[in-house]
């Protein structure tokens, strides 16, 4: 699909709702903007799974040992959060 958009005076753009729709960009969606020659490519920015949460917290060196309950107990409360949010963005 290729389109002409407008950029306003603070400098924000209106993706078309078809582009949005067919890309499964929702309102609070992250997108990548890369330079690529004269141009801008944009890409939504794929949400984290569970594993990935857990891999960057094992990355920070909580998982490295043997997690306290305090510590198991933060990491399911941070999973449970963000899927809380990811539920709310869904509505």
């Amino acid at each position: 699909m290729t389109t002409t958009i407008s950029v306003t005076t603070k400098r924000q753009v209106v993706l078309p709702k078809r582009f949005c729709e067919q890309n499964k960009i929702k309102p609070g969606t992250a997108l990548r903007v890369t330079e690529v020659g004269d141009g801008l490519y944009v890409t939504p920015i794929a949400e984290p799974t569970e594993q990935e949460l857990k891999e960057v917290i094992a990355c920070a060196g909580s998982l490295r040992r043997r997690q306290t309950r305090a510590e198991e107990g933060l990491v399911q409360e941070v999973i449970a959060d963000y899927r809380s949010d990811k539920r709310l963005r869904k509505r």
